[in-house]
């Protein structure tokens, strides 16, 4: 009669919780590994496995959750909203509780120390203004992604030591209803700007301007939005001013074909 296996004999064959890693050869090797495994559509090389290793690292995470849900998008890492909860509740300190879920709003509520810190709230109107994507097919899981991003920035950030955390479909990637990076949108074009709007940026002496400057041009979105697409923003050095404003012409042209009237460009 063969050996049936017992919970006792089965649990020898259990991972170590803690993949120890010591030296950088033994992260080129775990990226070499991850990477040739074929499983992460992004990770073709050893040294993008390394760079989500390490970003996921500094961020608390282990090595196979940073690979499934951290994804280096234009040089920024962003973080599947799943594992922007997992994080919250595994905080000593933070809790959350959904409150309401459904297609049209996702409520969350924040806790430190049991105590309620504040309600993350985003609503279908919100969906619409920020542009968010797969609302026709899998609202609650966009709704649900964006509150939870918003909570993050705004009610635990020590949790990830302070960095400004996004989701993949914030920072402009294609994603999947559970948040996976299908596909990376290119850069805004940087050329083609009316000419009307070719010198409006050399009035900006800091980045504080050209934020100023957007607030005016989309009073449909709000300061954390507008904040959130400046800082997606990808362009050489020399050309992220122009870039910007055909950013914002992007975004403002969603908004009139949206339906809804939109505000006449403001000067210079």
């Amino acid at each position: 009669m063969s050996h049936i296996p017992t919970h006792k004999d089965l649990s020898t064959l259990a991972i170590a919780p803690h993949l120890k890693i010591d030296t950088i050869d033994d992260l080129q090797r775990l990226g070499e590994i991850l990477s040739r495994s074929g499983f992460f559509e992004d990770c073709k090389q050893a040294a993008q496995a390394v760079v989500k290793i390490l970003a996921g690292a500094e961020l608390g995470f282990p090595a196979f959750s940073s690979m499934c849900r951290i994804f280096i998008i234009k040089g920024k890492p962003a973080i599947g909203a799943n594992l922007m909860a997992a994080a919250v509740k595994r905080s000593s300190r933070y809790d959350y509780r959904v409150v309401e879920l459904s297609d049209r709003v996702c409520k969350i509520t924040f806790f430190d120390a049991g105590r309620e810190i504040g309600v993350s709230e985003f609503s279908a109107a919100d969906a619409q203004k920020a542009g968010t994507q797969n609302m026709g097919k899998f609202a609650r899981n966009m709704l649900f992604a964006r509150a939870m991003s918003n909570g993050c920035r705004w009610f635990v950030p020590d949790i990830f030591l302070g960095a400004a955390v996004y989701t993949p479909e914030e920072l402009g990637a294609t994603v999947d209803e559970d948040g996976n990076v299908i596909e990376v949108s290119p850069s805004p074009p940087l050329t083609g700007l009316p000419s009307n709007q070719k010198e409006i940026y050399r009035s900006w002496r800091s980045p504080s301007d050209a934020l100023l400057w957007a607030r005016e041009c989309l009073p449909h979105l709000t300061v954390e939005e507008i904040q959130a697409q400046f800082e997606t923003l990808d362009a050489p050095p020399g050309r992220k001013a122009p870039a910007w404003i055909a950013k914002v012409n992007e975004l403002k042209q969603v908004y009139m074909t949206s339906g809804k009237h939109s505000p006449a460009q403001p000067s210079a």
